[in-house]
């Protein structure tokens, strides 16, 4: 059998160059996409789960037993009325809590990226690989700190600045100086400065936090869950500095 003629005009010749140089460039392109992970979404897990031991500490205590001679609290006397009969319900009449605005958690600039960052050394950032944050760093840290306080001031009204028109009886701004995760040394460790002004604006106080979290795994995972940590630790440490301010 004859092979096929072949066109020899240049447009033939162009078409068929054309066609082989595309060959290996489709087959690339196919072993790529079939290579490719799939990106690592991280988010912050929840930095409020555990109660903190002066509250479970105080849930624990026991109600104090009433005398045997003491009449049942609902029991009325003959020929009197009920007691606090025509009086008004203490609930209805309390005063709201007082409301604690917390500002924004400042996070260094060079965590400010989607991709996940730790230090290799002391003066390297590196990041994990194909590893993203699902949200802005700071919006996750600001809404896990705010949770964790919120559960360590069960006397207060703690929002993250939506809070309506309430007027703050006072306002707390937190700046983080340091949340690196030292992956040599599997240690997370959080520096920072909380300031507490009055709903006026004076600065009532401020004072340095500190947060050191062995991580549970050396992973992107582990990462997250010693920054939750991290911040529930500061949240105990800022806590009593807001009570301390409760006008």
């Amino acid at each position: 059998m004859n092979p096929p003629a072949v066109d020899p005009s240049p447009g033939a010749v162009a078409r068929r160059r054309l066609v082989l140089a595309a060959v290996p460039l489709a087959a690339g392109l196919g072993a790529c996409a079939a290579t490719s992970p799939v990106p690592l979404l991280l988010a912050l897990p929840a930095a409020a789960d555990a109660a903190p031991p002066a509250a479970a500490a105080r849930s624990a205590v026991p109600l104090a037993a009433a005398p045997p001679s003491a009449a049942p609290p609902s029991a009325a006397r003959p020929g009197r009325p009920p007691a606090g009969a025509g009086q008004a319900d203490p609930a209805s009449t309390a005063a709201p809590p007082p409301l604690l605005v917390v500002r924004r958690v400042g996070v260094p600039e060079y965590l400010l990226a989607r991709r996940v960052r730790f230090r290799s050394d002391a003066s390297t950032v590196a990041e994990w690989p194909n590893t993203f944050w699902a949200e802005r760093l700071e919006i996750g840290v600001t809404r896990e700190f705010v949770s964790a306080l919120r559960a360590r001031l069960p006397g207060w009204d703690v929002c993250d600045g939506s809070c309506g028109d309430a007027a703050p009886a006072c306002v707390l701004q937190l700046e983080l100086t340091a949340l690196d995760f030292l992956r040599g040394a599997g240690r997370l460790q959080a520096r920072g400065r909380l300031t507490l002004l009055h709903g006026g604006g004076a600065v009532l106080r401020t004072q340095p936090l500190a947060a050191d979290i062995d991580a549970a795994a050396d992973s992107p995972q582990g990462q997250a869950q010693a920054i939750a940590e991290a911040l529930g630790r500061l949240a105990d440490a800022a806590a009593p500095t807001v009570a301390a301010a409760r006008p």
